[in-house]
């Protein structure tokens, strides 16, 4: 390693620290470990379709996490009169950008016993994705996918199995909404 690639790792190093540093000492950051107030609550039940259990996690996880990318204060000024028309804070509206993270993260691949050595993706109804029929919709399926009962960390919760290219539309559609919101 030369000179240059030492002195580019180190700063970019210094970069990421610094970014966790100004991350931790946000707003939401210094209230990560307090209950969120109710009307925060019903903003996240309204505008993603969580339940009042998946709202209180995830603003709980989203506090919580300070390697997490966050909009400069500069970007929020520019929108935030728009966002707030339209019911969200800074909070809700940084969430909306990791909505595809969130799905990734109650999703499981997998290995199934085709021939193909095919995939499936099992993953948590809920929020944006909380109906079956929401899914073929967002995917074009000709059918219903398959939803089977299981439990999770919040008790009862219904899980939607669809393949690869499915999830991948799912994704997509995830994305699309996260760039609309900027």
């Amino acid at each position: 390693m030369d000179t240059a690639d030492t002195t580019n790792t180190v700063d970019s190093g210094w970069e990421e620290v610094e970014r966790m540093a100004m991350a931790m000492s946000a707003e939401d950051a210094q209230i990560a470990n307090q209950y969120p107030t109710p009307d925060t609550i019903e903003c996240w039940k309204k505008l993603f379709r969580y339940s009042h259990m998946e709202a209180v996690r995830l603003i709980g996880d989203q506090r919580g996490d300070v390697t997490r990318e966050r909009i400069s204060d500069d970007h929020w000024a520019l929108i935030k009169d728009e966002k707030e028309a339209l019911g969200y804070d800074r909070e809700a509206y940084e969430h909306s950008l990791q909505l595809p993270k969130v799905f990734k993260g109650q999703s499981a691949t997998i290995p199934t016993a085709s021939v193909d050595g095919g995939l499936m993706l099992l993953f948590r109804l809920g929020g944006l994705l909380d109906t079956p029929e929401k899914v073929k919709q967002i995917a074009g399926l000709d059918g219903v996918p398959v939803v089977k009962g299981g439990m999770s960390e919040m008790g009862m919760v219904q899980f939607c199995v669809v393949d690869k290219e499915t999830q991948k539309k799912l994704e997509e559609w995830l994305v699309q909404r996260a760039v609309l919101q900027t």
